[in-house]
């Protein structure tokens, strides 16, 4: 009798042994990916984590956050997707329009929440808001309308200003149409716009100020040591000196997103009151910027990827469109360009850098 219940404790010895391992076994904790196009001090990481905490998530406990940087490098961006795919991770948040579409590009099943691109309709992204139909949903939508309230904002802040000169992207454009609006507010403020054009995400463009090829070894000083997109972005400010464009505007896209200190220091070195849509374009040294916060848009994000893990279709997730706009304003630039900014405009302003 002994011999017979040691002989079924021995068999048995396996099965228990399997259940006991799988006891120990942490629970199946989702994984999210999330992509940020700068290094780990942007405040878009630490909104969105803040947005995961208001909704109940403890990381490291029922979820796990995989954050990857490209430092300022986009096409880092091919190898960060292809990581984050390789560790099957549940839902991948992007915060530009450049690692969307990197990530895209390689999967067609991962649910991808945008936190960021100018109009995901237009760029083909979405079918619609309603129903985006695909893997991706969030937050997208640069209004066209901006266009006319930075020249407005240029205006009133330097009446003088006739010519303002435009830095914009083709690729950018596709997706992020706003050239019309533009050309719409300038004729009714009765300023002269002088276009000038940098390659974008594409690698291309049909007029691009500045040569395309990487590292020209006939270009001179920073331009040159700051490669091709800054070298495009170089030679349209020349070209837009040479038009005697006494302010710019930057419209979205990726030559300037990347290179925002460089392009702030052309501007402040040529004189050349300018704004973007980005607040760290202000902070950078930038005279001003207004557009979507983008830090809540990131905190935002958390939304939808509580609702993807829950279960819900990103085709069936509405995408939403920002809802906060912030006006930030560089006083020290103003000083040194000798600019005094208006009372009601600075009274305007989110956030003001001194």
């Amino acid at each position: 009798m002994a011999k017979i219940f040691l002989l079924a404790l021995i068999s048995a010895l396996p099965v228990l042994a399997g259940r006991f391992a799988e006891a120990q076994q942490p629970q199946n904790i989702p994984r999210v990916g999330f992509i940020v196009q700068g290094e780990p001090s942007s405040l878009v990481l630490e909104s969105f984590q803040r947005g995961l905490r208001e909704l109940g998530y403890t990381e490291g406990q029922d979820i796990i956050l995989e954050s990857r940087f490209d430092y300022g490098n986009s096409w880092r961006l091919d190898q960060i997707a292809t990581e984050l795919i390789q560790l099957r991770v549940n839902v991948i948040v992007v915060g530009s329009s450049t690692a969307l579409f990197n990530v895209m590009s390689r999967s067609k099943t991962i649910p991808i929440v945008m936190s960021y691109v100018g109009d995901p309709v237009a760029a083909g992204v979405v079918a619609s808001r309603e129903r985006p139909g695909g893997n991706v949903t969030g937050i997208g939508g640069m209004a066209a309308g901006l266009g006319g309230k930075w020249l407005e904002l240029l205006k009133e802040t330097v009446p003088t200003i006739s010519r303002v000169g435009v830095l914009w992207s083709r690729f950018a454009e596709q997706e992020s149409p706003m050239m019309k609006e533009l050309e719409a507010a300038a004729r009714s403020l009765r300023i002269e716009l002088q276009l000038a054009e940098v390659a974008g995400s594409s690698g291309s463009c049909g007029n691009c100020v500045g040569p395309r090829s990487t590292g020209d070894p006939h270009s001179t000083g920073d331009d040159n040591r700051l490669g091709r997109l800054d070298y495009a972005v170089g030679g349209a400010f020349r070209w837009a000196t040479r038009g005697q464009a006494n302010a710019f505007i930057m419209l979205p896209g990726a030559p300037f997103e990347a290179n925002l200190h460089y392009i702030a220091g052309l501007a402040l070195n040529r004189r050349l009151p300018g704004i973007f849509w980005r607040a760290d374009f202000a902070e950078s040294g930038g005279l001003m910027a207004y557009g979507a916060n983008r830090n809540e848009q990131s905190r935002r994000a958390a939304y939808f990827v509580d609702k993807l893990l829950k279960g819900a279709k990103p085709a069936e997730l509405p995408v939403e469109r920002p809802k906060n706009f912030e006006l930030a304003i560089n006083l020290q630039t103003a000083n040194e360009l000798g600019i005094t900014i208006p009372s009601r405009v600075l009274t305007w302003a989110d956030k003001v850098f001194k």
